[in-house]
């Protein structure tokens, strides 16, 4: 260092420096004095200016959110985007970016126009981010599963018809266009609910998040989450513990098309389901509502045969139960044609019995008389004659020639007061030569008066 300051003035107190020199020889004390080593820690803050990235490394202790111990480092633009491309074909993907943990390898490096030690990084351990990605991951599934987040979304019931979709996406995106695209042109009143939100970078966690929180208050059957295709380290976004256990308590079910056929991320494990994209997401709502509106009309047609079958066989019930009534009703008219022909005969058969035994008692008496005296014979020739009259005034014959009639019920019941009959009532009046089927318009309850 002494001789890299010939040229300084010297003065009472000794040499005089000047800023720069004292910086260069700084400079050339680290670059010679410090090795090349391996530094690892967080990526808390990242800048790309220019053609030079800004990292700020941050030690932490387990469960602080301070770091304990800060470090800024530098890498040339070029290298941070060929560092970039190098990960992205890695079997898991990833991309330098906050909150990543990494292990750099660093030499030393002093700014010597602003005095500031920022050392370079020369190569990244892609293995140790690996490892701790998987480790992280791997942590964070294992306190999904330890508290029952893995199948609680899984378990909500979805609706055979998910009409009213509550969706999270990039507004305007191509992932926008194919999901809404879909509904839309299915013939289905689908009622879709966007609320916008990243899909990539840092702020993917917090505006998914919030964009779950705000669709779960709303009346909705379903909540799909998706983005179209890109970078498959994008998908580290989706690995966020906030939003898993956003998505596993939410009170709707969560479908996800997040882009990645073979790779699953953490949203997709502990979604309702996992589709691939944004088109699968929709086809598989319209497909639940094809699949109800196919089952409807399966079940209107088995409804409809089934009542076509009711009603003809109520049908042919009706036509054999009328004509059960009509046969009923020709045996009970025949019936009762049979008891008033015979009840008729009788009261017949009795008159002409009287009527003998009159005759028999005349010709006793007429035998009498020739015996007796002639007025004797006389009276019993007008007692005899009074008998004649009194029977053929009980002739049931001659009651209805001279007027009366016999008055029944439809069913063949002999009326003998307006007590037995109803306003309404059919009834049958029976006469000389016949009979007169008649209705009751009314009726009056009083004594017969013979002379009215």
């Amino acid at each position: 260092m002494a001789e890299s300051l010939e040229t300084t003035p010297e003065t009472a107190s000794g040499k005089i420096y000047s800023v720069g020199q004292y910086n260069r020889s700084l400079e050339r004390l680290l670059k010679a004095q410090v090795p090349v080593i391996w530094v690892k820690g967080v990526i808390t803050q990242l800048q790309v200016r220019g053609k030079v990235a800004y990292f700020t490394l941050g030690e932490f202790e387990e469960g602080d959110a301070k770091p304990k111990a800060v470090l800024d480092v530098i890498l040339w633009a070029w290298q941070f985007d060929d560092f970039n491309a190098r990960f992205a074909q890695l079997p898991t993907p990833f991309a330098l970016k906050p909150d990543l943990k990494v292990s750099f390898l660093l030499e030393p490096n002093f700014y010597v126009p602003t005095g500031r030690f920022q050392p370079r990084v020369v190569d990244v351990d892609e293995a140790f981010t690996l490892g701790e990605l998987s480790l992280t991951r791997q942590k964070i599934l294992e306190r999904l599963v330890t508290e029952g987040l893995i199948e609680r979304n899984k378990k909500l019931s979805l609706t055979d018809i998910p009409l009213r979709v509550g969706l999270i996406t990039a507004t305007g995106s191509a992932a926008y266009k194919d999901f809404t695209t879909v509904l839309l042109q299915s013939g289905y009143s689908f009622d879709i609910r966007v609320v916008s939100a990243r899909m990539q970078g840092a702020a993917t966690e917090e505006t998914v998040t919030e964009a779950l929180e705000t669709l779960a208050k709303l009346p909705l059957d379903v909540i799909c989450l998706v983005r179209g295709g890109g970078s498959k380290t994008d998908l580290v976004f989706f690995d966020s513990e906030k939003i898993c256990r956003a998505i596993a308590t939410c009170p709707i079910p969560v479908l996800t098309g997040i882009g990645h056929e073979i790779d699953r991320s953490l949203a997709d494990v502990v979604a309702y389901a996992d589709l691939i994209t944004p088109t699968d997401c929709a086809k598989f709502l319209e497909g639940r509502v094809q699949d109800a509106w196919s089952a409807l009309q399966r079940k209107a047609s088995e409804l409809r045969g089934a009542w076509q079958w009711t009603y003809q066989q109520s049908g042919y019930d009706a036509v054999q139960r009328a004509q059960e009534l009509r046969t009923a009703w020709d045996n009970r008219a025949l019936r009762e044609s049979i008891r008033q022909s015979d009840a008729f005969r009788q009261m017949t058969a009795s008159a002409v019995r009287l009527f003998q035994r009159s005759r028999e008692a005349l010709s006793l008496g007429f035998k009498g008389l020739s015996r007796g005296p002639a007025k004797i014979y006389r009276a019993e020739l007008q007692a005899l004659e009074l008998k004649e009259k009194l029977v053929q005034a009980a002739d049931p014959v001659s009651l209805l020639r001279r007027g009366f009639a016999q008055v029944f019920s439809v069913d063949g019941k002999w009326l003998r007061g307006v007590d037995e009959v109803s306003v309404g009532d059919d009834i049958r009046v029976r006469l000389a030569d016949g009979e007169v089927r008649s209705r009751v318009q009314g009726k009056e309850s009083k004594a017969w008066d013979p002379r009215n």
